[in-house]
Formats: C-alpha cells, sequence, structure tokens
C-alpha cells in the first residue's frame, strides 16, 4: 500500500476521459461534503471486548490504486509515512483546524486507508480519506468502531458474509465541490468489487447532539428504511437517544428526506438501510446513527464507478 505508480495500470486509466467520469449520473454529484461521522476516541474500555477473540493483525487485502487528472487515488495501511497527513486532515475536519494535532485511534493499524492525493500540490498533499476495516467470510468476529456506538452483533451472526466498516470520511476544504467525493466511491467501489464485500456498515452523523431537533428526520428513517431482522441493530443503552417515533401520517417524507444530511442521503439512495434508533454524542455534538447497505446494491446502481485495475 505505499505510494508507487504500476506503469502498466496507469497506461490504461489515463485514457478513462474526465467527460466519461463527470457524465455518471448518480447522487455523488450532489453531495459537496462528508459529515463527521465518527469520532475520536484515545482508548476503549476493556468491558468492550470482553469474551471476544480479537483479531489484532492487519488483514490482506487487494489494494486500489489509480490515477484521474491530476489526482491520485490509493490505500495506504498505518505503516505508510502518508498516514501523518491523513490523520491531521481529519482532526481538522473533526475538531478544527491545528497544525500539529492528529486524529488516530487503535483502529488505524488494523485498516486501509482511502486517500485522495492532489499531485499538482505535491506528491503528499491528501485532500480526502475513508477508512476501511474487513472481516473476511472465515473469520467469525472482528472488532469495529461502530461497537463503541450501537450492539451489531447481528451482522455476525448471519453466516458466510464478509463485512466492511467504512467511516471516518473527509475532504479537506476548498475541495468540497463534489469532486473528491467521487474519486473517494469510486475508489470504494473498487475496493468493494476487489475484496468481495458483502455488506457495508457505518455511523453517520447529524450535526447536533440535540437529538430533538431530528425527531421527524429519525422517525422518517425509522418508518422507511430500517434493515430486515437479520441485520438489525440498536443504540446502547447509554448513549441511546429516548424519543417517540412519528405515525407515518404525521410525516411529508419528500420534505424530510431533503433535510437530512448529505451523506445520509447518498446512501440512502444507494439502498441503504438504516439501524433501530440513534445515539447522542454529546462530547462532539452529534447524533449519530448506522448505516448498513449490501454491497450488490451499491455496485448494481454505481458499478460504471469502480475501476478494473
Amino acid at each position: 500500500m505505499l505510494y508507487r505508480a504500476k506503469k502498466r495500470r496507469n497506461h490504461k486509466l489515463v485514457h478513462l476521459t474526465q467527460s466519461k467520469f463527470h457524465g455518471v449520473k448518480s447522487i455523488l454529484s450532489k453531495v459537496s461534503y462528508v459529515a463527521k461521522n465518527v469520532i475520536y476516541i484515545p482508548k476503549l474500555s476493556n468491558k468492550f471486548s470482553k469474551n471476544k477473540p480479537l483479531i489484532s493483525n492487519l488483514i490482506p487485502t487487494k489494494k486500489v490504486e489509480f490515477s484521474f487528472g491530476s489526482y491520485f487515488v490509493t490505500t495506504i495501511d498505518s505503516n505508510n509515512p502518508l498516514i501523518k497527513n491523513v490523520q491531521k486532515l481529519r482532526y481538522s475536519s473533526f475538531f478544527g483546524n491545528s497544525k500539529n494535532e492528529f486524529d488516530k485511534d487503535e483502529f488505524d493499524q488494523e485498516c486501509d486507508h482511502l486517500v485522495v492525493i492532489d499531485k499538482s500540490k505535491g506528491v503528499d498533499f491528501v485532500v480526502g480519506t475513508y477508512r476501511l476495516l474487513i472481516k473476511p467470510k472465515n473469520i467469525a468476529y472482528k472488532k469495529f468502531y461502530s461497537e463503541t456506538e450501537f450492539e451489531i452483533k447481528k451482522l455476525f451472526e448471519t453466516k458466510d458474509i464478509s463485512l466492511l466498516e467504512a467511516g471516518r470520511s473527509c475532504v479537506i476544504d476548498g475541495y468540497r465541490d463534489g469532486r473528491i467525493i467521487r474519486l473517494l466511491w469510486r475508489a470504494l467501489a473498487t475496493y468493494i468489487f476487489k475484496n468481495n464485500i458483502d455488506l457495508i456498515f457505518g455511523c453517520a452523523s447529524f450535526p447536533s447532539a440535540d437529538y430533538q431537533k431530528y425527531i421527524r428526520q429519525l422517525s422518517y428513517l425509522h418508518n422507511n428504511h430500517g434493515p430486515p431482522k437479520k441485520y438489525c441493530t440498536y443504540p446502547l443503552n447509554h448513549l441511546k437517544a429516548h424519543y417517540k417515533v412519528l405515525k407515518k401520517s404525521e410525516l411529508k417524507n419528500s420534505d424530510i428526506f431533503r433535510s437530512l444530511p448529505p451523506l445520509i442521503k447518498a446512501y440512502i439512495r444507494a439502498g441503504a438501510w438504516v439501524g433501530k434508533g440513534a445515539i447522542i454524542d454529546k462530547k462532539f455534538d452529534t447524533t449519530d446513527v448506522l448505516i448498513i447497505l449490501k454491497s450488490s446494491k451499491i455496485m448494481k446502481k454505481y458499478s460504471q464507478l469502480a475501476v478494473n485495475e
């Protein structure tokens, strides 16, 4: 996952014209930026991993690497020097600008990190990122970040499926016009295809811990986009937002959908489900929900985004 160009691959990819790429009709063009969908945690509680067989080694994965115009897109691991730039970008996006602060946690060393680099600004100028953590079919359990907010045991009960947690997505200020989001999702579609992913999930946020502001939106998600029972998830009790779900007859779906955060709208347009309930994150002032998406849905809708390397 080091930053290296493969001439044979780049020769093929350079012929992907900008007109073809920008002609893709998708929700991605409507997403101007990705909201903070996960939070920084310095250390996890021992209770979190009690009696669960933890996997500490990085799981081998098939990597992504392609160029588009002045942008280079690749996957790196935590040993790559670029990880510092990724963590700086995440910190500035989630917590505000700081020259000497990094957003990092114990999951970084387990993950692949999708990065978009603007080569016109430098070989290490990271403008977008997505953090990816896989549980292959042949592993019964893998520790995920989402378990710090939600009970997701149902996802592990379905046999012979591979899981991908996608989170910590962000784009640098000045590049939030949709172009980097399109590249990140193109890389995500490629990663899903190459690694035979069955189910994708991750946390997404409303931009305030005052969840009462979002009762209509949360009720809409509950009434219209809940997962099947075999994928049922719910908030951890100590973080749970307590509210009464409004009836469908009390809601005007079209207006509510338009008011959803861009990332949540993007996932729903791709066919995602939203797990039961929401959690309150007072420290970081967000209300979080859990997104669940079958990879077959996103590949069916956006298969043209995948790069066949």
